[in-house]
Formats: C-alpha cells, sequence, structure tokens
C-alpha cells in the first residue's frame, strides 16, 4: 500500500487524517514543518499538504514534490482562486479546502494514487517483512534492498503471484524462460537454491512439492 506523507503543523487534526488513512490501510509519514516534509519526500507516493506551516509555506514543498514525481493534494482554509491556481500551477494533483470531509478526502487520495504514474502496488509477503515491486524489478527483505538476477526476479514474481499454487518445474521453465529456452529443468533447482540463500531467513517461503515442482506459501510447514 501507498506511504502517504501528511504535512499539517495542526497536530489534532495531523493525527486524525493519520488515523482514517491506516484504517484503509495505508502507511503514514507525519511532518508539522515545511523543513521536515521536504526531509521525508523520498519516502512518500503522495503528500497531503497543508499550505500554511510555521516554517515557511508549503508552496515550497509543493515545488520540490512536483520535480520529483510526487503527488500532492493540497489541504488548506486559503479558499480564493487566486490560491488554487497557484497551486495547480505549481503542480498539486487536487485542492480542499478547510473543513472537509475525512471521507471525501480519502476518496479524493486513492483517485490520485490510481492515476499517478510512479505509484505502483507492490506484493507483501510476510505482513510486508518480504515486499516485491513487480515494474521496478526491486525485491525488499526487513527494509533492505535484495540483489537478485533478473531471472530469479522473475522466478519470485511468477511463484509469488500464484502464492499457494504448486508449480511443475516444466511450466516453470515455460512462464520464466520462455518457449525458445534450451536447457533442462535443472535450471529451476539451481535458481531455486540461489533465491532461497537471498531470501535468507524467509527461505521457508518457497516449498519443494516432491515429484512435482515448487510452490510459494506464506505458511511455515
Amino acid at each position: 500500500m501507498a506511504n502517504i506523507l501528511v504535512v499539517e503543523d495542526q497536530q489534532d487534526l495531523n493525527q486524525i487524517i493519520t488515523r482514517f488513512l491506516k484504517n484503509e490501510g495505508f502507511e503514514v509519514i507525519n511532518s508539522y514543518t515545511a523543513k521536515g516534509a521536504l526531509s521525508k519526500l523520498n519516502e512518500a507516493d503522495l503528500i497531503i499538504l497543508d499550505i500554511m506551516l510555521p516554517d515557511m509555506e508549503g508552496y515550497e514543498v509543493l515545488k520540490e514534490a512536483s520535480k520529483k514525481g510526487i503527488p500532492a493534494i493540497i489541504l488548506t482554509s486559503k479558499s480564493e482562486e487566486f490560491d488554487k491556481l497557484k497551486g495547480f500551477e505549481l503542480g498539486a494533483e487536487d485542492y480542499i479546502t478547510k473543513p472537509f470531509s475525512m471521507l471525501e478526502l480519502i476518496a479524493r487520495v486513492k483517485v490520485v494514487l490510481r492515476r499517478s504514474k510512479n505509484f505502483e502496488e507492490s506484493i507483501k509477503l510476510l505482513d510486508g517483512k518480504v515486499e516485491i515491486f513487480p515494474k521496478r524489478f526491486k525485491v525488499i527483505v526487513d527494509g533492505e534492498d535484495v540483489n537478485l538476477t533478473h531471472k530469479e526476479f522473475e522466478l519470485l514474481l511468477f511463484l509469488a503471484k500464484n502464492k499457494d499454487l504448486v508449480k511443475s518445474r516444466d511450466e516453470i521453465l515455460e512462464k520464466v524462460w520462455g518457449f525458445d529456452f534450451i536447457g533442462e529443468t535443472r535450471t529451476v533447482d539451481v535458481h531455486i537454491k540461489q533465491l532461497r540463500e537471498k531470501l535468507k531467513d524467509y527461505k521457508f517461503l518457497i516449498k519443494t512439492v516432491w515429484g512435482v515442482g515448487y510452490k510459494l506459501s506464506e505458511d511455515k510447514e
């Protein structure tokens, strides 16, 4: 699920927004100042941004977010047309004026994320201890990047997309290596062994089904 950076100096409101977002399954990063928000931009998939902040205007944060391609929803008591136009000109995806409905905010967050080119839903295993990002060919284990070869990644992704389903070596060869691959099923066994080693404490995710093939399962057997 997406990481949402909530930049709002009113602590009570910041926490209320946070609670509603978490109830929807989002991860939340909090900031009460513009400088704090700037230091956390790289962690965010989307920003909910107040304009009136104690150290500087939120427009400065919006400019940096726009440069990084991070979508932003402006949340402010400023309702003048000039302020809205300025926000959109600086790259805001949406603009909500206070007071507002939390349900409306959540709905707008989901809409902005759906049309965001940079946001990518990941496949989370073991409550996020292992996370796979299909478009970026990236795997994170316990918060750290894992260096997989292209085929190791495709193998893990194929098994994860078919979680709890047993896949034969022949089917894995066909789907991961392709129809024109010239080789033997031992290729699969070698890559499974290497993949397990790189998953370290979570090598149990990939199960051997004797006489058939392999499956990915979160159950410890």
